[in-house]
């Protein structure tokens, strides 16, 4: 996920990173037409400009105080299709400035970045007042004719395909086809069947043709909705219309019921079909869910009693068997000093530097900085820390170590992080100061 993010980021800048208006602060780069600052480095032979909906290929790298942050050279050009820009001076005015073959840099201002782009009300202050450099090299140019080409021959494509998928499967004597266009293949069960505004509960597979899954809910989380609501799409409401309570159903969806010539952003392309796997757990009128609803809760009341009770005891324990006897704080916390530091004791707002080694009231370790390498730094009061680690800084100087004994409304609460951290867990805590800004 963490990679994911960082190559969404390194996107949002290339396509919407602003440029200055301010010549002293470009110095040796020219202003072109659009209002773009570039230094061109070499002039291709080609007369073949981008348009805008052109879809232009390229090579890019991103630096910032001669420090390379992004590059796709020596990896996969990035293609983009050229759409307006949004502010005066971004990579996409950068590209229609240049013909294929040529290298440019192209200038950003940090500020605007931050500022514009990402919306941030504080600039980092390593990048105030500063420019971020773009170097582009236009590899090729696809016009827009010929994408809008490609894309009606993809999507006849898939139609036809469609369109042969189903006949075979309607015109197999063993399937019935709905009025709607839906192919039943299988179906079982006689028990209750759902009225609006029942509730359901039900597990399903969804693929494509092809037998690829897009989503399944076996073995993972059953689906719980109000029959009406609109779960993914018509086709899909109708199926769960005609499965009876602990019955099961296999069918085909024809793409016009669900995601129809538009398909889903990249994840499904159009006129895709859907054969799906329903299974249907319950069907309960309003009365017996709101019974079963105030059930669970009770139940989930009379665990979160019960745990509560055992971490009370469970930190008295822990307290006895090691001899502790610090008080608490006014919030439960047990500040345990290990090592004292030097210079001024961390304060809300300030920066600060740590390492920690996390473990539960059984002392199993769950989580060390020191395991990976590096330090965490972060700002007081900023809630980037659960609140002990926040609170026992707070008391401590560069060069501290403490041991925290963390009740759970300190740490994680009521949250599970799986079998590895049930709700309402104390947490035992290693805690050195690095460093305070």
């Amino acid at each position: 996920m963490k990679k994911l993010v960082s190559a969404l980021s390194v996107l949002l800048l290339l396509l919407m990173a602003v440029s200055c208006d301010d010549d002293s602060a470009n110095a040796g780069f020219k202003k072109m037409e659009n209002g773009a600052y570039m230094k061109f480095y070499t002039k291709g032979n080609s007369e073949v400009m981008p348009r805008l909906h052109d879809e232009a290929t390229f090579e890019m790298s991103q630096y910032f105080n001669d420090s390379l942050l992004f590059t796709t050279v020596g990896n996969q050009p990035m293609s983009i299709v050229l759409t307006k820009p949004d502010f005066v001076g971004d990579v996409v005015d950068g590209l229609l400035m240049m013909h294929v073959g040529d290298s440019a840099r192209l200038v950003v201002p940090a500020d605007s970045v931050f500022t514009i782009m990402l919306q941030m009300t504080e600039i980092p202050e390593e990048y105030a007042g500063k420019n971020i450099y773009y170097d582009l090299k236009l590899v090729s140019v696809k016009p827009f004719e010929t994408l809008e080409a490609e894309h009606k021959a993809l999507l006849d494509s898939l139609r036809m395909e469609e369109e042969s998928f189903l006949t075979e499967l309607r015109n197999d004597p063993n399937n019935t086809v709905t009025g709607s266009g839906i192919i039943i293949l299988e179906r079982t069960g006689k028990g209750k069947m759902a009225k609006l505004g029942e509730y359901v509960n039900f597990d399903f597979t969804m693929c494509s043709s092809k037998g690829d899954t897009i989503m399944n809910s076996f073995g993972i989380e059953s689906v719980e909705i109000q029959y009406g609501e609109e779960f993914i799409g018509n086709g899909f409401d109708e199926v769960i219309s005609m499965v009876p309570e602990k019955g099961v159903i296999r069918c085909v969806i024809p793409s016009a019921l669900v995601f129809d010539s538009t398909g889903y952003e990249q994840f499904i392309l159009p006129y895709t079909p859907m054969v799906v796997k329903l299974q249907m757990n319950s069907v309960m009128d309003k009365a017996a869910h709101d019974k079963q609803q105030a059930a669970l809760k009770a139940q989930k009341e009379a665990e979160k009693n019960r745990r509560m009770a055992q971490e009370g005891k469970s930190i008295t324990d822990y307290i006895k068997l090691k001899n502790i006897t610090e008080k608490p704080t006014e919030t439960g916390l047990y500040i345990l000093r290990q090592q004292e530091g030097e210079g001024n004791i961390a304060q809300w707002g300030d920066e600060v530097t740590i390492h920690y080694i996390i473990r539960n009231i059984k002392e199993e370790q769950l989580e060390s900085t020191y395991d990976y390498g590096q330090p965490i730094t972060f700002k007081i009061g900023s809630n980037q820390m659960i609140p002990a680690i926040e609170e026992a800084v707070m008391t401590m100087a560069k060069g501290s170590k403490v041991t925290l004994v963390t009740p759970s409304a300190l740490a994680f609460g009521e949250y599970e992080m799986g079998d590895v951290l049930p709700p309402y867990s104390p947490l035992i805590i290693d805690l050195e100061l690095i460093d305070v800004k």
